[in-house]
């Protein structure tokens, strides 16, 4: 028995409220060019007629020469094969110029119109398909809730470890959607707790979710939709105040980092102590310099630090926070989390650790 493939649920939203990255021209702009040139093949045929309007009789006034409206008539009624019949070539040389030039401008002109017709729909169709494909092929992806500095560094970071996921970006600002088609990525116009959005998003099978709004409210909803939606995906948010940390963690965010408190201790260590801020600021920009990472125990009695560059700074362990030093992490266990400082990228460039 032959399995049929499944197929995604309906779309919940609009499909104009996606914003897939553009690999076409603009349609308006196809088509005014496409009315351009159907109104200057629309002229030539006026202009052939009126110039050679000695070679052409009018039924309703066979005694008087066209006027250069009567030309315009005909040129329209023509191109478009309506043919009243009621203006017609009587001369040799005009039947000859309707033959040579105003029938394969007749059958241009047709091809353009269809043309058109056939390209809108063909683009319809085309859009409609790559939007089912897209969303039919996420999975284990990463949904941005939020694409401005914040959002657009996190994602960064989690690009930097993993450039082969897939990112979805959900914001209400057709700017911010506009960046990340710049950076290759698609997004969809919609509040990010709406739960239409999050499910065109295909919110369900996301591994990470980023949550990086301008207000703690709005995060604190699009938190508790999405962990309704979606109970094991590792959702990360930032907030303003400290006061809605709890609050959030209570919501189903596993980690909760308050902006403006961490950029406040940069700041005040830059003032006492800069040369200690440069080195977190450094920690804090992947691939520059000094990178922290972190490493997972896959097996008992697994050394702290496997390689000279790596300097082991923490042990996680039944989330708590030890440092390597403490009776109780001597001997690592299957489950732990080494967090480490790498400086690979210093010593490839050369210079000295800055400390």
């Amino acid at each position: 028995m032959k399995r049929e493939r499944k197929q995604p649920p309906p779309l919940p939203i609009a499909p104009a409220r996606f914003r897939l990255i553009r690999v076409k021209q603009d349609p308006l702009k196809a088509i005014l060019q496409r009315f351009a040139l159907a109104s200057l093949l629309l002229l030539i045929v006026t202009f052939i007629t009126y110039f050679g309007r000695e070679g052409y009789v009018d039924n309703e006034h066979p005694n008087q020469l066209l006027s250069f409206v009567d030309s315009l008539y005909y040129a329209t009624v023509t191109i478009t094969t309506t043919g009243y019949g009621d203006i017609v070539p009587v001369t040799e040389a005009s039947r000859l110029v309707t033959t040579i030039v105003v029938t394969p401008i007749r059958v241009l002109f047709i091809v353009l119109l269809v043309g058109t017709t056939l390209q809108v729909l063909a683009e319809q169709s085309r859009f409609q398909f790559r939007l089912r494909k897209w969303q039919r092929d996420l999975k284990d992806h990463v949904v941005v809730c939020g694409f401005g500095i914040k959002g657009k560094s996190a994602l960064e970071y989690i690009q930097s470890h993993d450039e082969g996921i897939d990112a979805v970006v959900i914001d209400e600002n057709d700017e911010a959607l506009e960046d990340a088609n710049r950076l290759d990525l698609n997004g969809i116009n919609g509040k990010s707790y709406d739960r239409q959005v999050l499910d065109a998003a295909r919110i369900g099978t996301a591994k990470f979710v980023i949550v990086a709004l301008s207000s703690d409210e709005q995060s604190i909803l699009t938190v508790l939709r999405v962990r309704e939606l979606n109970p094991s995906a590792k959702i990360v948010t930032s907030c303003k105040e400290e006061s809605n940390v709890e609050l959030l963690k209570s919501s189903g965010a596993d980690e909760v980092i308050v902006s403006s408190s961490s950029a406040g201790r940069i700041l005040g260590m830059a003032a006492e102590t800069p040369e200690a801020a440069r080195v977190v600021n450094d920690l804090l920009t992947f691939g520059d310099g000094l990178d922290i990472n972190e490493r997972h125990i896959e097996t008992d009695g697994e050394q702290i630090e496997q390689r000279p560059h790596q300097t082991a700074i923490a042990v996680i362990r039944d989330q708590q926070v030890h440092r390597p030093g403490d009776p109780e992490c001597r001997t690592l266990k299957a489950g732990d989390q080494v967090i480490y400082i790498d400086q690979t990228a210093q010593e490839d460039s050369g210079q000295p650790t800055e400390a």
